[in-house]
């Protein structure tokens, strides 16, 4: 039986209150971020279904996204699927306490503490003519 590549993401398993500063860009004005995160595993643990019920200023955002292994890309990957009907694919990497998520409009970095129950990082988007500016530094603590 092959090995499960997704064995390592166990540590997302579970509830997380997520908590965030979003600094004004191009598209977004500044605000905050309260959410809900939920990751669960689809059977067989290859997968991963994670949940977001957020609110920007109050302001209802949810979305939902799928985490995997592409075993011909060899890289881990999510897509996610939101309420306004956008939808991104992702590459993802965790690396020791590192995470981080690549995609061609949006990105995150960010790391876990040593006892791996938070998650503090940051999302920049992609300006519209060349470089990145700073979206959202937030923080993910398990419920």
């Amino acid at each position: 039986m092959p090995e499960n590549r997704m064995s390592r993401f166990e540590l997302f398993i579970g509830v997380w209150n997520t908590t965030g500063e979003v600094h004004a860009t191009e598209a977004n004005a500044a605000g905050s971020l309260v959410a809900t995160d939920t990751y669960r595993w689809l059977p067989g643990k290859h997968f991963i279904v994670h949940e977001a019920d957020a609110r920007f200023d109050g302001k209802p955002a949810r979305s939902m996204e799928v985490l995997g292994y592409d075993g011909a890309k060899r890289h881990h990957f999510a897509r996610s699927y939101d309420d306004t009907g956008t939808s991104e694919a992702f590459v993802v990497e965790l690396s020791g306490r590192r995470w981080t998520i690549s995609g061609e409009r949006v990105r995150f970095r960010g790391s876990f503490n040593a006892p791996k129950n938070r998650l503090s990082g940051r999302w920049e988007m992609k300006r519209r003519k060349a470089g990145w500016d700073p979206w959202i530094e937030l923080e993910l603590a398990r419920a």
